[in-house]
């Protein structure tokens, strides 16, 4: 027979919530990237994202991680999904124009830098543009 002192019942599960914002992810995901230390960098874009479901700047980071780890459809991935968040973010189309021309999809990244250049003329689009369209 087993007995229990009274005032026993089942043990209780402590929830704690994340003290640090979605920015504070965001830059934590940075400092780690810097350093190399990839894994971490990726848990806490992913932890950013999560937390602000409308913010396009994590999973731009994430995409732009994928990318440097050669991983392109991660990148694809998610620089479609910080456009979803950002229909204008420029940066992200032009990273997405690099990484459609890289996986051999010329039209799609023409079109994407296009629209890219329809907003902004910066300097490393026009790289981008003439990277692509160069035979």
């Amino acid at each position: 027979m087993i007995l229990l002192p009274s005032g026993c019942g089942l043990p209780r599960v402590v929830v704690l919530n994340d003290p640090l914002t979605a920015a504070e992810h965001n830059d934590l995901g940075y400092a780690y990237e810097r350093q190399g230390l990839f894994d971490l960098a990726a848990r806490e874009y992913t932890k950013a994202a999560e937390a602000d479901k409308n913010w396009a700047i994590p999973r731009f980071n994430l995409g732009n991680l994928a990318y440097q780890r050669g991983d392109l459809k991660g990148a694809e991935r998610h620089f479609r999904a910080a456009l979803r968040c950002d229909a204008h973010n420029t940066d992200v189309m032009n990273n997405l124009a690099t990484v459609l021309a890289d996986q051999g999809r010329g039209p799609e990244a023409a079109d994407m830098i296009a629209r890219a250049l329809a907003i902004a003329r910066k300097p490393a689009y026009l790289d981008t543009y003439r990277r692509i369209m160069q035979p």
